[in-house]
């Protein structure tokens, strides 16, 4: 590298140091003082240090020399972020200064002209910010945005002046004939026209553009956006303009060709004009295309939504997630869908998809749980609840809802956990849940599970409750269902059949249209040997039973049997098989009675027959209440 020393001293302004004038003045002056400060911690050291000469250049060699175009625009880079500093610190004038500086060196920064303009006319110096505009017109001839400058200062700052308004219109309409491909040149004169109420002109001008010969989509996509925001297009509004604007769009379609920024974009328009078809036409023909575009899936999901057509907003919305599975705002649609239709077995899984992505909050895991109870998803609610019990430990209403689940699915033992955590959890908190209904179902489930001590106990305390909370006794047929529980599942064990037959009796008087508790009064008469009186209790269960049930109909039979009415015992145990063809006690005395085995006599211990299956009444009362 030369390191000769070229001339004597230069000016700063030599080659590109104009931007790092007072830099370089900085550096030296530092170097300078840390030699002063190494000069005092050291005397006489300094000739160990290079000579600094503050007021001489050594020219760069001649590869790196810059040009003189290349000069102006370090020079314009300088004073562009000079002034940009300074007018960030409100030193306007000096900003102003600084820019014009930039325009003597590059003349085609005819945006920055506009804006040095605005700062001038701020300021006062309309007349100085006009000469700008003008000169930089002049050093442009070829740039739209140089006429277009002019003319929007002249409308803003000289609005009040017929000769400048004039002006502003002769300068814009210059430029239309000079670029008549200039969608810019348009906007802004059509701007001017309808700000000055002259919206006649303003659709002429768009009208003629209409009929020029140009294929660039994008001239035509510009035209139907300028047109858009000036006459937007409504139910009920100006036809006529709805028609300039769409054959503008038309054209921007016909010429896109595989511009698919384009398409998508007409599409738009016609999405947002309702104009649904064409809509959904342009977003497919981007889609095939681009089929990773999941956002103008999204918008063609829209589009049939604006349709009506759910169904294909449904396949849409699938598509996308089978792209993303993970678009958890895509899910919660699909959900959302399926469930406004009443379809819940169809929304669980998107809405469970959904829960896995974002973890969700308990407000949403409880809708979704109570979602699929409603449903009859009561295993896919248990599992589900399990790990939402995992997720909230703090919550009562989870293991709550998940007892319920279970015990739909008549795992009672697998149950009884659940009611514990329930108890445990709501008694500070949701104490509302641990109601008479709760204690019921708690019960039902021990003694499905066979604790009947612990059952009774919960039964007793489910009653104690409900004496408690309805004082006037109006909740007659609930208590009713209470009793008839607890002595149908003496009878189903042969304890306490006395006492059993009493409390079935007063449930049979609180509730006494209850074919539950009538198949329950039936089953202790035959219990206690009183057959005729059975068989009258039975046959009006099975009168006063919504549904046909496969367990009246046995006992129904097995009364005849005893009775000695072999035919009609077979008749109603065929019943019985046929409503239920996968019991195997029931099969067996069907084939035991067909086989006609002798009668029994009419006072014959009921133990010496097969044993009796659990009753409607047991059923019915043993289902869990729907959660509270």
């Amino acid at each position: 590298m030369k390191t000769l020393q070229q001339g004597g001293p230069q000016t700063l302004d030599h080659r590109c140091f104009v931007a790092y004038k007072k830099a370089v003045l900085a550096t030296i002056t530092a170097v300078v003082g840390f030699f002063s400060l190494s000069a005092e911690a050291a005397p006489g050291k300094l000739s160990d240090f290079a000579q600094v000469y503050v007021n001489q250049f050594f020219e760069p060699e001649e590869h790196l020399q810059l040009s003189e175009e290349s000069r102006k625009k370090s020079r314009a880079l300088a004073y562009f972020a000079y002034g940009r500093t300074l007018e960030a610190k409100g030193r306007t004038p000096e900003a102003v200064e600084a820019y014009k500086k930039v325009l003597d060196n590059q003349p085609d920064q005819y945006f920055l002209a506009r804006k040095t303009a605005y700062l001038l006319a701020r300021s006062g110096q309309q007349e100085e910010a006009l000469d700008l505009l003008e000169e930089n017109l002049e050093k442009n001839p070829d740039e739209p945005m140089a006429y277009i400058s002019l003319s929007e200062y002249l409308v803003t700052y000289q609005a009040n002046d017929a000769d400048g308004r004039e002006r502003a219109y002769s300068v814009i309409e210059e430029a239309l004939e000079k670029f008549p491909d200039e969608p810019a040149v348009y906007d802004h004169l059509v701007k001017i026209y309808l700000v000055a109420n002259r919206k006649q002109e303003a659709r002429e001008v768009l009208a003629e553009a209409a009929r020029r010969e140009n294929e660039n989509p994008e001239y035509w996509l510009a035209l139907g956006k300028i047109a858009g925001r000036v006459w937007p297009v409504r139910p009920g509004g100006d036809i006529t303009d709805a028609e300039l604007i769409n054959v503008l769009f038309a054209k921007a379609l016909e010429y896109a060709d595989s511009d698919w920024r384009v398409v998508e974009n007409v599409g738009d328009f016609y999405h947002a004009t309702s104009q649904f078809q064409r809509a959904a036409d342009a977003y497919d023909k981007v889609i095939v295309a681009n089929p990773d575009r999941l956002d103008v899936r999204e918008k063609l999901a829209r589009v049939y939504g604006g349709l009506g057509n759910e169904e294909k907003v449904v396949e849409i919305l699938k598509e996308i997630v089978e792209i993303d599975p993970q678009n958890v705002r895509t899910l919660k649609q699909i959900s959302g869908i399926y469930l406004q239709q009443g379809l819940f077995k169809e929304a669980i899984p998107y809405f469970k998809a959904s829960l896995e992505v974002t973890k969700g909050n308990e407000e949403e895991y409880t809708a979704l749980a109570q979602m699929m109870l409603q449903s009859g998803e009561s295993k896919l609610a248990a599992d589900f609840l399990e790990e939402a019990s995992y997720l909230f430990p703090e919550s009562p209403g989870f293991p709550f809802l998940a007892s319920v689940a279970l015990a739909r699915e008549e795992a009672w033992k697998e149950s009884l956990p659940f009611f514990e955590k329930t108890i445990e959890l709501a008694k500070e908190v949701q104490p509302q849940l641990l109601n008479e209904q709760f204690y019921f179902q708690f019960a039902a489930a021990n003694e499905r599970s066979g604790d009947l001590v612990k059952a009774e106990e919960l039964f007793r305390k489910a009653l104690d409750m409900l004496a408690e909370n309805d004082p006037e006794g109006q909740e007659t047929k609930f208590a009713a269902t209470i009793y008839n529980y607890i002595g149908y599942m003496w009878i189903e064990n042969d304890i306490k059949i006395d006492e059993a037959g009493e409390l079935i009796k007063t449930a049979a008087d609180l509730d006494p249209e209850s074919g539950a508790i009538a198949d329950s009064l039936g089953w202790y008469e035959f219990k206690k040997g009183n057959y005729e009186a059975a068989r009258k209790e039975l046959l009006r269960a099975e009168q006063s039973i919504e549904e046909p049930d496969g367990v009246i109909y046995d006992h129904i039979g097995q009364v005849h049997f005893h009775l000695g009415e072999m035919d009609t015992a077979v008749e109603y145990m065929e019943k019985a098989v046929e409503m239920d063809p996968e019991n195997e006690d029931f099969k067996k005395r069907l084939e035991s009675y067909r086989k006609g085995g002798a009668p029994k006599p009419v006072n014959s211990k009921p133990d010496e027959t097969p044993a009796p299956e659990e009753t409607a009444g047991s059923k019915e009362t043993a289902e869990p209440l729907a959660a509270q």
